[in-house]
C-alpha cells in the first residue's frame, strides 16, 4: 500500500534510525492510552479489543488482530488510524475526548510494528506533586462527628475542623511532613471521624492518614481578668424587661450583649442595646447527650412504627387479593361438585355401548370363522368393518366420558389445593399482621417511655437546683460560663445554647469566673477550678505502603465499632479496590481487588457493622458480607457514576447517588428498587441519612443542597448557591446541615433551612 505523501515524509526520520529500536511504553504507549485505550481497554472494551498490552492488540477483537508484528503498513491499527479501508479510529465526536493521531505518531507506530512489535517493561515513575494555586481550593469531603458537635472538611490539600456547639473554626489538622501546614501533598478527596469522634481519617492520592485528637486541658495561670459586670441601669432594665431576679453579670468584649446568672437557676444572654433576651442557657453536657440518646430513639421508634405499618397494609392488599383467588377456588369446588355426578352419570351408558358394539364385532368374527375356508363374502367383510366402527366411536365415547369425570376431580382437587394454599398463606400473612402490630405495641411503648423521659428532661431544666452566682464570656463572646453555688462550672456554646463543657465541685465562695486565651474557663474561690479544653490534633498513622493504593482513595469509613477503615479506589477505567485496614496496628486485614470494574468512590457500613456498601465509576452498586466476601446485592440503577451510599438506620433501606442526577433507594429486605428519584439537574455528589429518620440530605452540582425522603417526597432545599456542591452531612437531628463545594465555604443551615454562618478558608 503506497503510503500518502505526508506520513511517508513523516516515516523518513525513523525509517532512518533502523538502529534505534523503538520501546513501546517509552515511544508507542503514551499516545495510544490518550487517543485509543481510553474506549479498548479491560472494562470498556469497545468491538472486543483490548489495546492495553502489545500481546492484547497481536490477539485482536471483532475485526481480528489489530497488530501483525513486522507488517505495519498492514496492521488494523495503522490503517484504522489513517482512516482508510472505510474505518475512522478514533471516530469524530467521541465522548472520550480522543483526536486523531498525527502523522508522526503513526510514523513511529508503523515503525514499531515494523520491527516485531515488541513489548516492553513499563517503568514506574514517581509521580511529582506540585504545590496548588492559591485558586484551587475545593471542597471535595466534609464530616461531622457521630453527636454532631464537630465538622472537619478538606480544603484542596488541608484539613480544617470546627465546632458546632459555638460556630468557630476550632483547629487546622496538619502534618508536619507536609508545608504550609497542609494535611497531603494532593487533595483531601475522603474524610471519615470514627464513632467517638476521637479520630478522623483522610483519604489522598495514593495515601490514608489516621489523626487523633487530644484535648488540652486549660492551665488556670493562663486565666485572663475577669468580664466586667453590667451596670446596675441595665441590669435593672433586664429584670424588668425578663421579669427575672439577677445574681450575677458580665459584659462581652465588645460590650453588645450581656451574661446573667439568675435566680430561677438559668443564665440568659441579651442584647446590650435593646435589653432583649437572645437565648437561654441551661442543662449540662450529661444531661444533653441523655436527651440526644432519646431523641434518637423516638425518631427511631417512629420510622419501626412506619415500616411495621407499610408491610401491614402490604399484607392486607395481599389479603385481598388472595381473598378473591379463596372465592374463585370456592366458587370453582362447588361449580365442579355440582356438575360431576352428571358427568359420572354418563360413564355407565357409555360402557354398556362399548360393550354392546364389542359383543357385535365378536359375533361378526364368529361367523367369518365359520366361513367356508375362512374366507367372508362381501357382504360380511363389510358387517364386520361396520361394527368395528361401532365400537371405535363406543370406546372413544367412553373415553370420552371418563376424561370429563377425571378432569371434573381434577378441578376439584386443583380447587381443594389452591383452597388449601390460599388459606395457609393468609394463616402466615395473619401471624405476621399479628407480629407486626406486636413490634408496633412494643416500639410505642419504647417511643412513649423515651418522650415522657425527653419531656422530663425539658422540665427538669426549667427546675432550680442550684443558682448561677457568677457568669462570664469568653474573650470572643462565643462561649459563656457560670458557676453555681452546687461547685459545679458549666460552660455553653453562646449562639447555640449547647452545653460543651462542665466541671464539677464541693460548693465554695467564688471571688471570679475568669477567661483563658484558649476560650476556657476558671472558676476561683477557696481552690482553683477550671472547665474547657481546646483541641489537639496529631498525625497517629500514615499508610501509604508502595503499590497498596493504584491512584486516589476516594472513600474512608469507620465500623461502627471503630476498629476497621474501609477504603476504596482503584485504577481508573480498570479496577475498583475495596482495603480494610486494622485501626490500631494499621495493617491491612482484608483486600478486596477487583470488586467494581471502575475505581470505587463511596463505601458505607451497614448498622450492625456486617455488611459494606460501595458505588463505583462502573455505574454499580454493590452489598458485600464482610466476613465473607460474598456479594449479597448488585444493584443496577443508574446510568452514571455511583457517588454516594448510605444505608438507613435500620439497615432496610440503601440510598444510592448517581452522577446522572438521581437518587435510587433499595429495598434491602428483598432486593429491589424502592423508588428513583429525580429532581436534579446534574451529577448528586453526595448523600446521607438524617439520625434516625427516613430523609436524606444531598449535595449536587445543581448548586443545592436537598432533603428528600426515601420515597421521593422534597422536604426542603438550599437553592441558589453560588457554586457547585459537592459534600453534604447533617446532624443526627436535622438542626444542623452543612455543604461544601468549590467555592471553598462551608455554609452551615438550621434544620428549617436558613443559613447560620459560612466559614471561608481564611
Amino acid at each position: 500500500m503506497k503510503l500518502p505523501s505526508v506520513i511517508a515524509l513523516a516515516l523518513m526520520p525513523v525509517l532512518n534510525s533502523a538502529a534505534a529500536e523503538l520501546d513501546y511504553y517509552r515511544d508507542v504507549y503514551p499516545f495510544l492510552k490518550a487517543n485509543c485505550i481510553s474506549c479498548h481497554n479491560k472494562t470498556t472494551t469497545k468491538a472486543d479489543l483490548n489495546m492495553e498490552t502489545p500481546e492484547l492488540m497481536i490477539k485482536g477483537g471483532e475485526s481480528g488482530p489489530a497488530i501483525i508484528p513486522g507488517k505495519g503498513a498492514e496492521s488494523l491499527i495503522v490503517t484504522a488510524s489513517l482512516h482508510t479501508k472505510d474505518m475512522e479510529m478514533p471516530p469524530p465526536n467521541n465522548k472520550s475526548g480522543a483526536v486523531n493521531l498525527i502523522p508522526e505518531q503513526i510514523a513511529t507506530l508503523k515503525a514499531w510494528i515494523d520491527q516485531g512489535a515488541k513489548g516492553s517493561v513499563m517503568v514506574e515513575r514517581a509521580v511529582v506533586l506540585q504545590a496548588f494555586s492559591a485558586s484551587i481550593d475545593p471542597i471535595y469531603s466534609v464530616a461531622m462527628t457521630k453527636d454532631g458537635r464537630y465538622v472537619a472538611c478538606g480544603r484542596s490539600n488541608h484539613i480544617y475542623v470546627y465546632d458546632m456547639a459555638t460556630r468557630q473554626f476550632v483547629a487546622q489538622i496538619s502534618d508536619p511532613a507536609e508545608k504550609n501546614g497542609a494535611a497531603h501533598r494532593a487533595l483531601v478527596q475522603s474524610l471519615s471521624f470514627s464513632p467517638d469522634g476521637t479520630r478522623l481519617a483522610s483519604g489522598s492520592f495514593r495515601e490514608v492518614k489516621i489523626w487523633k485528637m487530644a484535648e488540652v486541658k486549660p492551665v488556670a495561670a493562663a486565666a485572663k481578668a475577669a468580664s466586667a459586670p453590667a451596670s446596675p441601669e441595665l441590669i435593672k432594665k433586664i429584670a424588668t424587661t425578663g421579669k427575672v431576679a439577677v445574681l450575677s453579670s458580665a459584659m462581652s468584649a465588645d460590650g453588645k450583649q450581656v451574661v446573667t446568672g439568675c435566680d430561677d437557676g438559668s443564665v440568659r444572654v441579651w442584647d446590650a442595646a435593646t435589653a432583649k433576651p437572645v437565648i437561654e442557657l441551661r442543662g449540662s453536657v450529661a444531661a444533653a447527650k441523655k436527651m440526644a440518646e432519646l431523641d434518637w430513639v423516638v425518631a427511631a421508634q417512629t420510622l419501626e412504627q412506619a415500616f411495621q405499618k407499610s408491610e401491614i397494609t402490604r399484607i392486607e392488599a395481599q389479603d385481598k387479593a388472595l381473598d378473591v383467588l379463596l372465592g374463585k377456588a370456592k366458587e370453582a369446588i362447588v361449580a365442579m361438585n355440582k356438575v360431576l355426578p352428571e358427568k359420572q352419570k354418563a360413564v355407565p351408558p357409555t360402557t354398556e355401548a362399548k360393550t354392546t358394539a364389542q359383543k357385535a364385532v365378536d359375533e361378526v368374527a364368529a361367523k367369518i370363522k365359520a366361513a367356508p375356508g375362512g374366507k367372508p363374502d362381501a357382504a360380511l367383510d363389510k358387517e364386520f368393518k361396520a361394527a368395528q366402527e361401532k365400537l371405535i366411536t363406543a370406546k372413544m365415547t367412553e373415553v370420552s366420558a371418563l376424561a370429563a369425570v377425571s378432569a371434573t376431580q381434577s378441578n376439584v382437587k386443583d380447587a381443594e389445593d389452591d383452597l388449601k394454599r390460599i388459606t395457609d398463606s393468609k394463616a402466615v400473612n395473619a401471624k405476621a399482621v399479628a407480629a407486626a402490630n406486636a413490634a408496633i405495641a412494643a416500639s410505642k411503648t419504647l417511643q412513649d417511655k423515651a418522650t415522657a423521659d425527653l419531656a422530663a428532661a425539658k422540665l427538669a431544666l426549667t427546675k432550680t437546683t442550684a443558682k448561677p452566682i457568677a457568669v462570664s464570656f469568653s474573650a470572643d463572646a462565643l462561649r459563656v460560663a457560670s458557676m453555681f453555688d452546687d461547685g459545679s462550672l458549666r460552660v455553653w456554646g453562646a449562639a447555640t445554647g449547647a452545653p460543651i463543657e462542665e466541671s464539677t465541685g464541693s460548693a465554695a465562695a467564688i471571688t471570679s469566673i475568669t477567661a483563658a486565651p484558649d476560650g476556657s474557663f476558671v472558676a476561683t474561690k477557696s481552690v482553683t477550678q477550671s472547665a474547657g479544653s481546646s483541641q489537639r490534633w496529631s498525625l497517629e498513622r500514615k499508610i501509604d505502603q508502595k503499590g497498596l493504593f493504584a491512584d486516589r482513595v476516594n472513600a474512608v469509613r469507620f465500623s461502627p465499632d471503630g476498629k476497621t477503615l474501609a477504603t476504596g479506589g482503584g485504577e481508573l477505567s480498570r479496577s475498583g479496590d475495596i482495603i480494610f485496614f486494622d485501626v490500631a496496628t494499621g495493617k491491612a486485614t482484608q483486600t478486596w481487588k477487583e470488586k467494581h470494574a471502575d475505581t470505587v468512590l463511596c463505601l458505607d457500613y451497614s448498622p450492625d457493622g456486617k455488611r459494606l456498601a460501595s458505588g463505583g465509576a462502573d455505574k454499580i452498586a454493590r452489598v458485600t458480607d464482610i466476613a465473607t466476601g460474598k456479594q449479597l446485592n448488585l444493584f443496577e440503577g443508574h446510568t452514571h457514576h455511583v457517588m454516594g451510599v448510605a444505608f438507613r438506620s435500620d439497615g432496610r433501606v440503601l440510598a444510592t447517588a448517581g452522577a446522572e442526577g438521581t437518587v435510587v433507594t433499595w429495598n434491602m429486605i428483598i432486593g429491589e428498587r424502592k423508588r428513583k428519584i429525580e429532581g436534579w439537574t446534574k451529577e448528586v455528589t453526595s448523600l446521607q441519612f438524617i439520625g434516625a429518620t427516613n430523609q436524606i440530605v444531598t449535595s449536587a452540582g445543581d448548586n443545592r443542597i436537598r432533603i428528600v425522603t426515601d420515597d421521593g417526597t422534597e422536604v426542603r432545599a438550599m437553592a441558589n448557591l453560588p457554586d457547585y456542591m459537592q459534600a453534604a452531612v447533617s446532624a443526627p437531628n436535622g438542626s444542623a446541615i452543612i455543604g461544601g463545594g468549590e467555592d471553598s465555604i462551608l455554609r452551615v443551615w438550621d434544620g428549617a433551612g436558613k443559613e447560620l454562618i459560612a466559614f471561608g478558608s481564611k
